[in-house]
């Protein structure tokens, strides 16, 4: 009886055999499994380096207006004081025709740009009024206009039209001697009597194609036109569509 009791309590260790032999294949393929995966990764190509790219170049014919903002442009290819009278073709009146002439030249002739200037040369007497007059709005730009502008005819936008009318044959430009008034950009669309949005703007050489930001330009013809640009621009030519421009009109005291 004593000797069947205790073969009863003999413990039974097959269910834990069992069991560690499952967790022992587990892991053996689990192993396997991790090395085949490196294997095939072995076989992919290693991943290409990151290139941080260049900058694109700015084509030469392209010029910076405004920070970020490149416009296509065409500058003259000449450098040059003079203005020839024998550009007009009726100099004893201000015509459309003569305003582009005059908008070439300036082109032409490589023109440069300061604020509130209308076509005379910038001397340092000039330039000292003009840093007084407008203060930082000149005074940001003195290094370059020291630079590419000093002893050149120079105009701001306004003033290239302006200077046409203040011009005078064998005389010169001398400030406010034509009929046009000292006017600004905006002086200029709001006296105009005939105007319209740009998407009508009519081939008529010497119109003013205007900007609602405060620029204006002349229209030459063919879709382009001449503008003074920036400080560090000049007088340029440019595609009207490439531009901001919003109206057109025509420039009062002119003959059409």
């Amino acid at each position: 009886m004593a000797a069947h009791r205790r073969a009863g309590r003999k413990a039974n260790y097959g269910p834990f055999l069992l069991a560690g032999l499952v967790l022992l294949l587990a892991a053996v393929g689990s192993i396997i499994w991790v090395n085949s995966g490196r294997e095939e990764a072995e076989k992919l190509p290693p991943p290409e380096p990151t290139i941080t790219p260049e900058p694109t170049p700015i084509p030469p014919d392209m010029f910076e207006w405004k920070p970020g903002e490149y416009v296509h442009v065409e500058w003259g290819e000449h450098s040059s004081n003079t203005i020839d009278d024998s550009i007009f073709a009726t100099p004893e009146k201000k015509t459309a025709a003569d305003l582009v002439a005059w908008a070439e030249m300036a082109w032409d002739n490589q023109w440069g740009y300061v604020w509130g200037t209308f076509g005379t040369v910038l001397s340092e007497d000039f330039l000292a009024y003009k840093l007084e007059q407008y203060g930082d709005d000149v005074a940001e730009y003195e290094d370059i206009i020291r630079e590419k502008w000093m002893g050149r005819r120079v105009v701001d936008c306004a003033g290239l039209i302006k200077g046409y009318s203040w011009y005078e044959p064998n005389v010169g430009v001398e400030y406010n001697a034509g009929d046009m008034p000292d006017w600004g950009t905006q002086g200029f669309y709001d006296n105009a009597v005939e105007k319209g949005p740009i998407d009508t703007l009519p081939e008529v050489p010497g119109l003013l194609v205007y900007s609602e930001n405060g620029h204006i330009g002349v229209y030459i013809g063919g879709g382009w036109a001449i503008e003074a640009i920036s400080h560090a621009g000049g007088v340029v030519k440019t595609r009207v569509a490439d531009r901001t421009w919003t109206h057109w009109l025509k420039c009062p005291y002119i003959e059409y």
